[in-house]
């Protein structure tokens, strides 16, 4: 559907906005992701209650986008502090800083950022990212953290045009089913330092479908505010 500008308005979360919440969070993830629980389990950790785990914690916040045309909700976005949206990230910062001058508790993660496909290149997750920016900014942030599926392309390309830099990259080897059990479930993963460091068969396998190339990818994504 094709958009003109003021036909999107960005604002916080309502309670009544959650049902369409859920099913963008389902829409996004059944395309690129397979039966792994993920979805069930983003539902039963932050998504179980949006007020609580991010409106209601110093820093954080959730915006959706919602067209005036027909008050439907088209996109979404999260922001939480590191220590809350990305534990084993913010660990590792405490260990070995991306940034050397910043701390991990000035550090947020951007989560859940997904526009309907309908939508999409029609500048809805440039205004919610924008949102989100001056949202940390005025929280005394000073980096942005996330990470999204190498699968997703148009996603990869989005954080890259506005400005994001990439980070390491981790690979999960998708175990083989047992006894008939269709539930996708990785092995131990391996850390590459930055996407320059992946081998060719992995640069070779980054992008494609999770069913054809048996691995997945996270990459993690940085601006510095």
């Amino acid at each position: 559907m094709s958009l003109n500008n003021g036909d999107i308005l960005i604002h916080s979360f309502q309670p009544n906005d959650i049902p369409q919440c859920l099913n963008i969070t389902r829409g996004v993830y059944a395309k690129y992701c397979p039966e792994d629980g993920y979805v069930e389990k983003v539902f039963a950790t932050d998504m179980a209650d949006i007020e609580k785990n991010y409106l209601n914690i110093k820093g954080g916040h959730w915006w959706v986008a919602r067209t005036m045309v027909d008050n439907t909700v088209v996109g979404q976005v999260g922001i939480q502090p590191l220590s809350v949206g990305n534990q084993k990230c913010y660990q590792a910062e405490l260990a070995n800083p991306h940034y050397l001058h910043i701390h991990p508790d000035q550090i947020c993660e951007l989560r859940r950022m997904a526009v309907i496909p309908a939508y999409q290149k029609q500048r809805v997750g440039f205004k919610l990212l924008h949102t989100l920016i001056e949202f940390a900014q005025s929280n005394d942030y000073k980096a942005i953290h996330l990470t999204t599926l190498g699968t997703m392309t148009s996603a990869c390309k989005f954080y890259a045009r506005c400005g994001f830099t990439k980070g390491k990259v981790e690979q999960y080897v998708v175990a083989e089913s047992k006894n008939g059990d269709t539930k996708v479930k990785y092995l131990k993963s391996t850390v590459f330092e930055h996407s320059s460091s992946l081998t060719e068969d992995d640069v070779r396998l980054y992008s494609l479908p999770i069913s054809e190339s048996k691995r997945l990818y996270v990459q993690h994504y940085w601006m510095l505010l």
